[in-house]
């Protein structure tokens, strides 16, 4: 097996083409991607458990037919790349399945029954226009929210798009300028990616201290 590379505009992450289908979607028309911030939420995939084992991994992510892999900044990838390489030319050598579970989430872009004409419009505009280009460099983004009264389209950027430099132009001058030209109803996009992680990391903090609070009393 022969494992490509493809640089993203986020320094820090890498796409791996691994020459074979990643997530295996039998639409092939589909854009599901599934991300892992953590080591927790990477024992859902036998891949991401291992590349996780990595010293300077943070984040996994799987496409169609790539894996994009993020790491801190004080790693240098010349060190990293042998131990990637090693774990994915290893899984899908062995054919085990990529993940240990079915992720049965929906996808953020499906149209619901409840979405307004607005929502529906934004929505198929980000499958169809944003999204491929996005993911053609190692990222992907999911469509959290509009509110029709500001008119600001909410969004979460996933993969090599997080912590990426370049990204608050992407949405400047690439997803804002698209929607609002098609769209004159929306005025602006946000990325809450980083304030959703941040809450649900002060959630499960919470929780965490709770449960050693309780384990105490009980002694």
């Amino acid at each position: 097996m022969f494992i490509q590379t493809a640089t993203t505009p986020n320094e820090d992450a890498l796409q791996f083409i691994p020459g074979v289908p990643v997530l295996g979607n039998s639409d092939t028309s589909s854009m599901r991607t599934v991300e892992y911030t953590s080591p927790r939420e990477g024992l859902k995939s036998a891949l991401a458990t291992r590349l996780f084992a990595i010293e300077g991994v943070r984040g996994v992510m799987y496409g169609s037919d790539f894996v994009t892999v993020r790491k801190e900044s004080d790693y240098p990838w010349q060190l990293m790349k042998p131990d990637i390489y090693a774990a994915i030319m290893d899984h899908f050598s062995s054919g085990r399945a990529l993940l240990r579970e079915e992720d049965q989430s929906s996808d953020s872009m499906d149209v619901g029954e409840h979405d307004s004409e607005i929502v529906s419009e934004i929505k198929e505009l980000l499958e169809s226009r944003v999204r491929p280009a996005i993911q053609e460099d190692g990222g992907d983004l999911d469509f959290v929210s509009f509110n029709e009264g500001t008119g600001v389209v909410k969004i979460k950027l996933r993969g090599a798009c997080r912590g990426c430099a370049s990204s608050s132009v992407t949405l400047k001058h690439g997803v804002e300028g698209m929607l609002s030209y098609y769209i004159p109803e929306v005025t602006g996009v946000e990325d809450v990616g980083d304030e959703l992680e941040a809450q649900a990391k002060k959630e499960f903090n919470k929780l965490e201290a709770e449960l050693k609070s309780d384990g105490k009393s009980t002694e």
